[in-house]
């Protein structure tokens, strides 16, 4: 698959972040922040290992999401289930860049447990125990005044963190006045220079660092574990059916995986197709295309912008049977045709060949009550079949890779439980 052509990976994911829940408007970059200004001040690790601790601050809570996640995520209770962790665990070992840190997202909030299945060197329990001081630090600043973060310290020093880690935290702070620069909103700036200047990423980091954002979002539910994959291998077969030129392909690629990224938003819980009929309906809505340009603006090349955009009108147009009142770009339409189909396919594996027909004729109603012109449609239709066959081969690794990890999850949380309940 074509990597998406980004210009800020870090910026798209702070910005998703914003739109998750209220209570964690910005944290993981404020978390990102301390820790960066923290690290300036020692050479403990190198230039590397910090970028790195400084991603693992950002993405620390990737596995936060539901309700009663970020309510025990937010707690100074310690005895939090960290489902969050478990869950933002297996996706930073599954599709991160940083899979050798995994275990550090796992026991950020118990640092001083140790879970034998999955085992932790000294190493990373040091830096889990970073990460958690910075982020206990904001959180209490969130829901309190600094003035007490001192005394709120002192509780925990020599048996959640380390008493040199609190003194090189104030150290920081009188140097960097970090506190007070996150209450201006003046870290906002000096993270945005970091980035520029320390986020050099590979196109495979970055697409990597994609796929653990959108993953954190649709492999919540066996409803949406496919949905994106499947649209994105459509596109690409479609695109190639099509003939279509390689920059066009390119460009139909990452606006097929990028197209859903304002999804962040939607807190629906998906237990039934019921509920994914609804989801679906809320993820074509005004708002979450709003959304997603307020993530995306800036971050990719305005041509990929501008096929989600005009996907997005074709998809309400399609839903709402209405005549379209604009020539949609065949880029467009094919990233549109592919979430239209990702829709109906992504729920079952192993469509049978007898769905085909069903599914050819509800997309030529659609072109008709919409008064569209159908070559793109009917050039679709002469490799139908062999258009899904290839998206099904494809999907069948995320597939099993979905299974695998929702079965590791469970497993890690039946063990975590236990440790909870003991201790």
């Amino acid at each position: 698959m074509n990597k998406p052509q980004l210009t800020n990976i870090v910026d798209i994911i702070c910005r998703s972040f914003r739109h998750v829940d209220s209570r964690l408007i910005s944290h993981g970059e404020r978390v990102a922040y301390i820790l960066m200004k923290m690290l300036e001040e020692t050479r403990r690790y190198t230039m590397q290992e910090k970028h790195d601790i400084f991603m693992l601050g950002l993405l620390h809570d990737i596995g936060a999401y539901k309700d009663n996640e970020i309510d025990s995520m937010l707690s100074f209770d310690t005895g939090d289930t960290m489902e969050h962790s478990v869950f933002g665990h297996l996706l930073f070992k599954t599709f991160s860049p940083l899979p050798q840190y995994a275990d550090i997202i796992l026991y950020h909030h118990h640092c001083n447990a140790q879970y034998y299945s999955v085992p932790i060197s000294n190493y990373h329990r040091d830096i889990a125990k970073l990460i958690y001081l910075a982020d206990r630090i904001d959180i209490f600043c969130v829901q309190n005044t600094s003035g007490g973060l001192s005394d709120f310290l002192e509780q925990y020093s020599g048996r959640t963190f380390y008493p040199a880690d609190i003194r090189w935290f104030w150290t920081s702070q009188e140097k960097h006045h970090i506190l007070e620069h996150i209450e201006s909103m003046e870290y906002q700036a000096e993270v945005t220079d970091y980035i520029k200047q320390q986020a050099k990423f590979m196109k495979d980091q970055t697409y990597k660092y994609l796929l653990t954002l959108t993953f954190s979002v649709d492999f919540r539910s066996e409803y949406t574990a496919l949905h994106t994959d499947y649209a994105v291998h459509l596109s690409k077969n479609i695109a190639g059916a099509l003939k279509l030129p390689v920059h066009s392909r390119n460009h139909i690629e990452s606006a097929a995986l990028l197209h859903n990224v304002g999804k962040v938003s939607l807190s629906t819980p998906l237990t039934a197709s019921k509920d994914y009929d609804n989801y679906l309906r809320q993820l074509y809505d005004d708002s979450i295309l709003d959304i997603t340009r307020q993530i995306l603006s800036g971050n990719v090349d305005k041509n990929i912008l501008n096929i989600i955009e005009d996907s997005f009108l074709l998809l309400k147009c399609w839903d709402n049977e209405q005549p379209l009142s604009f020539s949609p770009a065949p880029a467009a339409e094919v990233v549109a045709l592919s979430y239209l189909m990702s829709n109906s396919l992504s729920q079952e594996m192993n469509v049978s060949y007898c769905h085909h027909p069903r599914l050819q004729a509800s997309l030529r109603e659609k072109y008709y009550r919409c008064h569209m012109d159908d070559k793109i449609l009917r050039t679709l239709e002469t490799s139908f079949d062999k258009i899904i066959e290839n998206t099904q081969q494809s999907c069948s690794e995320i597939y099993a890779t979905y299974q695998q990890l929702m079965e590791e999850y469970r497993s890690l949380n039946i063990i975590l439980q236990h440790y909870n309940n003991k201790y």
